[in-house]
């Protein structure tokens, strides 16, 4: 008769765990040395699959609605301020008041990049603070570990975005660009900063900076009157008057790449882009243009007489529209085709791996559009209040 110990069957299951269980191995043993998991985040619950929710709010509301695309359930975060604009950075909504203030609202649902693979997301959302700047609000921008607030003065005020994370609002340090112009965009630890030389008019370069605003000497490239900048997945993006400016880094080394543009000036609306993605793009009245990081190339579309109100690359080989009927439209990128076009009554435009979402704010809807799929509307959710301003977070 053959008797089993039954501490070796517990002991035997404990392997393929990081648990130390009394009786297991002998009273030499090392004790067992528990490893952080990897991405692992501090008080956020990882997941399998993206978490992507819709932010929106009501103009001049004081509150921010967050509806989640996967349970179509919402909540709603109190503000301290009546809301004018918002933006993303893909966690955090940035939402201004339209003059000196801005309130940072952790939207609890993120991805993290890491290049061969991600990391999905999870936790509360909650307003983080607010911070009211000496003059008006007029960019904003977040990636990695810094976000940047530009105001009409052409200061830029530098947050740490890691801090952020953690539920504190910490300034790093307020840069003087010189100009009218404050833009800067975080990109690989660095920030890339709009500068001139005189206060009264219009940066006329592109600069690199730490994060204390210090000018690091790494790049400094032409860009008259910067307009907006997108980090994309081969480099950063920057609009300037006459053409783009793109950024990349190379082993430890920036280079920077200038995209003349065919049609000027360069529209001043904000990119439409898909976070983790290689295009954005940018449109008015005159056409689109759609700029590829990665291969650093540039594409023009005429717009055919419609006023086009946002544009945002879709799948690679197409580019999305929304002109100002509300009519969703879709070209192909090589040959500037018109693929297929719906009419939805919509606000703005936002675009994720797999959908486009569109704002309805007279019928409170929100619509899902399949653009692979001929545009097709895939699901209609109706929300709770007006989605004057909208985003999607959690991408």
């Amino acid at each position: 008769m053959i008797v089993t110990d039954p501490r070796r069957l517990v002991c035997a299951a404990a392997l393929s765990v990081t648990l130390a269980l009394p009786g297991c191995g002998s009273s030499s043993d090392p004790p067992a040395v528990e490893q952080t998991p990897h991405g692992y985040v501090a008080g956020a619950e990882e997941l399998a699959e993206p978490q992507p929710a819709i932010a929106y709010a009501t103009r001049g509301a004081r509150h921010l609605h967050l509806l989640d695309l996967v349970a179509g359930s919402e909540k709603e975060i109190g503000l301290s301020l009546g809301v004018e604009h918002i933006t993303e950075d893909g966690r955090f909504v940035y939402v201004r008041d339209g003059k000196r203030g801005i309130e940072i609202v952790d939207a609890g649902v993120w991805t993290v990049d890491h290049a061969d693979h991600v990391h999905y997301y999870r936790a509360p959302a909650r307003s983080v603070g607010t911070l009211t700047l000496d003059a008006p609000v007029t960019t904003v921008a977040g990636h990695e570990g810094h976000t940047t607030v530009g105001t009409a003065d052409g200061k830029v005020t530098v947050l740490d975005r890691r801090k952020l994370e953690a539920g504190k609002v910490a300034m790093l340090a307020t840069i003087d660009s010189r100009s009218t112009t404050a833009l800067a965009v975080p990109y690989a630890d660095r920030l890339l900063v709009a500068v001139g030389d005189d206060p009264a008019r219009p940066a006329d370069r592109i600069v690199t900076m730490d994060e204390r605003g210090t000018p690091t000497g790494a790049l400094e490239v032409p860009c008259a009157v910067p307009r907006g900048g997108a980090v994309l997945r081969g480099g950063a993006v920057i609009a300037c008057e006459d053409g783009f400016v793109r950024v990349k880094l190379e082993g430890e080394k920036l280079t920077a790449k200038t995209l003349p543009s065919p049609r000027t000036p360069v529209p001043t609306e904000p990119f439409g882009y898909r976070l983790r993605s290689n295009e954005a793009a940018v449109a008015d009245h005159a056409g689109i243009w759609s700029v590829n990081a990665a291969r650093a190339t540039l594409q023009y579309l005429p717009a055919g007489g419609r006023e086009l109100v946002a544009a945002a690359p879709a799948d690679g080989g197409s580019v999305l529209a929304l002109d100002s009927s509300g009519t969703l439209l879709s070209y192909d990128l090589a040959t500037g085709k018109l693929l297929a076009r719906t009419s939805v009554p919509a606000a703005s435009l936002m675009l994720d791996v797999d959908r486009a979402y569109l704002a309805d704010p007279a019928s409170l809807l929100i619509h899902e559009i399949d653009y692979r799929d001929g545009l097709r509307v895939a699901r209609t959710l109706r929300v709770a209040g007006r989605p004057d301003l909208a985003v999607e977070v959690g991408r």
